[in-house]
């Protein structure tokens, strides 16, 4: 007898309102009313019931049974963006955006930044000062 893995398919499958029944009941859930996503335990894998309420799409981080993603290969669908979502860019990439747009807007002066991990204000002025200081007063 030849073993078949259900989870080995090219792409993932719609299921049916009876098949999560079915689902919910093998694991104890109540089914009545519909839950509108079910993760799968120990799986990258969450079901999303369809706006008509007729079937659950299959959600993986890599593609999706919604007519969305069918119609965008290669993106990711709503679906893919709200369970899996990915940071686009990480924070040293921001950093070197903002750092080049302010060089763009300043000229070639580079501006004081505070450490990442302090929330303290850094000094901008002659001494470290926040503004404009009296001489004689320090």
């Amino acid at each position: 007898m030849e073993k078949k893995t259900l989870l080995d398919s090219v792409s993932p499958i719609t299921q049916s309102i009876d098949a999560v029944k079915s689902l919910l009941s093998y694991v104890g859930r109540a089914g009545d009313p519909l839950p509108t996503f079910l993760e799968l335990p120990g799986q990258r894998c969450v079901l999303v019931l369809s706006n008509k309420k007729d079937v659950y799409y299959t959600v993986t981080p890599k593609a999706c049974s919604c007519p969305g993603a069918t119609y965008r290969p290669g993106q990711p669908c709503k679906h893919q963006r709200k369970y899996f979502p990915t940071p686009s860019k990480d924070l040293e990439e921001l950093e070197a955006e903002s750092d080049a747009t302010i060089a763009s807007m300043n000229g070639p002066k580079k501006l004081a930044r505070p450490p990442l991990d302090s929330i303290r204000p850094e000094g901008k002025w002659a001494g470290g000062h926040n503004g404009p200081v009296d001489s004689e007063a320090v």
